[in-house]
């Protein structure tokens, strides 16, 4: 259960960060899409449930998830126009990502309030991830940190001269995303068997 809940995160990361640009304020907007939906989600599928619509549960929660979606790019499109313009289809991707769809139909007969903590507080910690790899991308890749600025468009802060970034220009490519996928999913297996391993140890003492 635990290998295939880490291929779901993985799976998940890599549909988000991958088509996405680079930038920490496409992370960002990404993020906040994801928490709108988790949380909406949660609410709309324990109504469903209270209503005894459980044969078309699924179908009427993907439902309200699509018109969530098009109404929060509708609203990017009115005040951050070039933030919905640079994301594109890449809006419509957190709807139907497998970490979604998993934790809102998952643990159904939980008590509202536990389920809200719990997948929040999950949200939470692959969120935190996602922004780590939009912020070394924004930084290292393009040496600047965008964020929402005026008139629709993007505040962009020139940190690094494009000069002088050199070889870390290859991470704000799709080849050069790839690969630090790879080392972030590394590092985060490495850590969870370090904490096994130390976690095994302290029970058979």
């Amino acid at each position: 259960m635990k290998q295939k809940k880490s291929f779901m995160y993985i799976a998940s990361f890599l549909m988000l960060t991958i088509p996405a640009t680079g930038r920490f304020v496409c992370g960002l907007t990404l993020v906040i899409e994801l928490f709108f939906l988790e949380l909406l989600g949660i609410l709309i599928n324990s109504l469903v449930s209270k209503l005894k619509f459980n044969e078309i549960r699924t179908y009427f929660v993907m439902f309200f998830m699509i018109a969530i979606t098009i109404l929060y790019r509708q609203i990017l499109v009115l005040t951050y126009t070039e933030i919905a313009l640079t994301l594109g289809f890449v809006l419509y991707i957190p709807p139907v990502s497998v970490y979604l769809i998993h934790t809102l139909f998952t643990d159904n007969e939980e008590p509202l309030a536990v389920r809200l903590k719990a997948n929040l507080l999950s949200t939470v910690v692959f969120s935190l991830i996602i922004l780590g790899f939009f912020l070394f991308r924004d930084v290292a890749g393009y040496g600047t940190f965008t964020f929402f600025g005026r008139n629709h468009r993007i505040f962009e802060k020139v940190l690094f001269n494009p000069d002088k970034i050199g070889i870390f220009t290859f991470f704000a490519s799709i080849p050069g995303a790839l690969i630090l996928t790879s080392l972030i999913i590394y590092f985060i297996m490495f850590l969870r068997n370090k904490v096994r391993i130390l976690t095994s140890r302290g029970e058979k003492k």
